[in-house]
């Protein structure tokens, strides 16, 4: 082969492998093309927008909670606050000595906020001062070009203007934290500053939080914003309306904080279960939970006495006293272990397996029949009932009226109660059930507890004519920007089929209790009312090897008789002998309801005399 066609060959090869590197490159470009075009074309296309823009969250307003009548119970209030913002600050040290020098910052602040620097992208802003003064906005306003990055913001915070009044059922709001995000999700709450902690901001906290809004910015190649692109407004939350009446609520707080009550009333509407007033005293400032409560004031709530973190209508446990006996009575008549025409005799006392069980009143009421015992709560009539009815009889009323369970009710942390078996006693203290513990039983003694919350409801029950009603604060939520209102459903009452003789025969004899009986006291003319008052013996220490007893004053009922509007639930703990503390009270919040034109100030007069009240 002659050179020529050597040479000529080499550069066929040659010539052949360029094109096909040229032909692969050109199928790899194309390849290329097609996959970041067209099979991946989002993803780059969102990653080529995060190189040029930034999304700052907008957070929403909170939404408001209304009483009855529209006023404000929780509120959002401006207030200023000194923001700096990293990316825009130079020298940020040199900045943070500068402010302090102008404006005195405490120490912790500056150092939360270089410890938490790298949490949070460098251009949102980090709070300073929590709450600025007039001053000192003055004081940095005129200085405020030689601080880039700092600037002073307004900002929506959580006020409640009754301050202690409605802390029990509103609740309050507090700084966002691992421990209170439990059963919501994290990634909503990255850029809020406050959640819900308790009554109702806890349990509407997804309808109150709102929806935040979005700024996007164009950034530099440093990540420096240098323009607003878009506003994304954010969607305040709803507005929730409750049933709750200030007039009612604050009638009642007079009468308690007046005569240094420590106790708990709430007032329901028995024919759907709204509640009227829910007060707990001693009580709380919900403000200061706000911002995270500070070290003097939680030491000041965990050493009160008073245990005023105690919401003591829904988690206070009480033996319900002589406040029971007209659910056993219902129950009594409905199996026939007696009849409304049923009489006993009563001496003052009864005599059981050697024991002596006396009455209130020990020289005895004579013969008693069903109307006189509720009238006058004899005990001595109760005793004998207790015997003829049993502790399964017993326990079966006391469930059937909702006692041992939670009240259902739309605010959270409502406590069981006890509902005692001669189960639960033998496997707590190795002993059978005696006659004895029934009869103690029977008058609302022994190991029995209930709450308010399940009192009232109970007594509804007898107000409404025989149904269990689900208990609910909020009525309706409100949407900010429109005013739409949507109305909640609530469960339906719990039909307890009550044969209409024997609701005929325990209205009779609490009605009474209130014309002629024990809490004759609450007797107003031109009303109509029923009612049933409790005295329980509560074991409060010990001395020289005996168990030394106070007592817890008690009261349920409601008004108009025939019509009820309002049922309530009254107890004062530690009253002392008689029962009558629970009585001025419950007036209060009764009269408060029904007789709109009195004013607050003649709550504050509500007396009983001792000497009629009994039971």
């Amino acid at each position: 082969m002659s050179p020529n066609a050597v040479r000529a060959g080499r550069f066929r090869g040659r010539l052949a492998l360029a094109i096909t590197l040229l032909l692969l490159a050109f199928v790899y470009l194309v390849w290329r093309l097609v996959d970041l075009e067209v099979l991946h074309y989002q993803r780059f296309r969102q990653m080529a927008q995060a190189n040029h823009t930034a999304i700052v969250p907008v957070a929403p307003a909170r939404g408001l909670i209304l009483a009855s009548h529209g006023q404000i119970l929780a509120a959002n209030h401006p207030r200023y606050v000194l923001e700096i913002i990293p990316d825009e600050t130079e020298h940020l040290h040199a900045t943070l000595k500068h402010i302090d020098q102008l404006l005195p910052v405490p120490k912790k602040n500056i150092a939360h906020l270089l410890r938490t620097l790298d949490d949070k992208p460098p251009y949102i802003p980090r709070i300073l001062l929590h709450r600025m003064n007039a001053q000192q906005i003055a004081a940095f306003s005129v200085r405020d070009m030689q601080f880039p990055g700092v600037q002073v913001a307004a900002q929506w915070h959580r006020y409640y203007p009754y301050k202690t009044l409605f802390t029990s059922v509103v609740g309050y709001v507090g700084p966002v934290s691992a421990r209170n995000l439990k059963g919501f999700d994290p990634q909503k709450y990255i850029y809020r500053r406050f959640i819900g902690e308790n009554g109702l901001e806890y349990a509407f906290e997804r309808e109150l939080r709102g929806k935040f809004g979005y700024q996007i910015k164009d950034v530099n190649a440093l990540g420096v914003p240098v323009a607003n692109l878009r506003n994304i407004a954010p969607t305040p939350g709803d507005n929730l309306l409750t049933s709750l009446r200030l007039r009612v609520q604050r009638a009642v707080a007079r009468v308690m904080r007046r005569n240094h009550f420590r106790g708990a009333l709430v007032a329901v509407n028995p024919n759907n279960g709204a509640v009227i007033a829910s007060y707990s005293n001693p009580s709380f400032n919900a403000n200061w939970f706000v911002n995270g409560i500070s070290e003097v004031h939680w030491q000041s709530l965990l050493q009160d006495k008073g245990r005023p973190l105690l919401n003591r209508v829904a988690q206070g446990l009480y033996p319900p006293g002589s406040c029971i006996k007209p659910f056993y009575s219902i129950e009594a008549l409905q199996d026939h272990v007696i009849s409304p025409h049923f009489h006993t005799y009563c001496p003052g006392y009864i005599r059981l397996g050697g024991h002596v069980y006396w009455d209130w009143y020990r020289s005895g009421f004579g013969e008693t029949g069903l109307t006189k015992a509720l009238a006058w709560s004899v005990d001595v009539f109760f005793y004998k009932l207790a015997i003829k009815m049993g502790i399964q009889r017993q326990d079966a009323a006391l469930w059937r009226f909702g006692f041992g369970h939670p009240a259902p009710i739309d605010t959270p942390g409502s406590a069981n109660g006890f509902v005692p078996t001669p189960r639960w006693k033998e496997a707590h203290f190795h002993q059978p059930w005696y006659t004895g513990d029934s009869v103690i039983l029977g008058i609302g003694q022994g190991y029995l507890l209930v709450t308010p919350l399940q009192l009232v409801r109970a007594v509804s029950a007898i107000a409404n004519g025989g149904y269990l009603p689900s208990l609910h604060v909020v009525s309706a939520l409100i949407n900010p920007e429109t005013g739409v209102r949507q109305p909640l459903a609530t469960p339906p009452a719990k039909n307890l089929h009550i044969p209409a003789f024997a609701l005929r025969a325990v209205r009779k004899g609490v009605a009474a209790c209130v014309t002629r009986g024990t809490c004759k006291s609450m007797a107003t003319p031109g009303l109509s009312m029923a009612g049933k008052t409790g005295t329980a013996e509560v074991p409060i220490g010990y001395h020289e090897g005996r168990t030394i007893y106070n007592d817890d004053s008690l009261f349920i009922g409601w008004a108009p008789l025939h019509h009820p509007q309002i049922a309530v639930a009254a107890v004062v703990e530690d009253g002392g002998n008689n029962a009558w503390q629970a009585l001025p009270v419950a007036k209060a919040a009764i009269l408060s309801d029904l007789r709109p034109k009195m004013k607050l100030r003649d709550f504050t007069n509500i007396v009983v005399n001792p000497a009629q009240t009994f039971g």
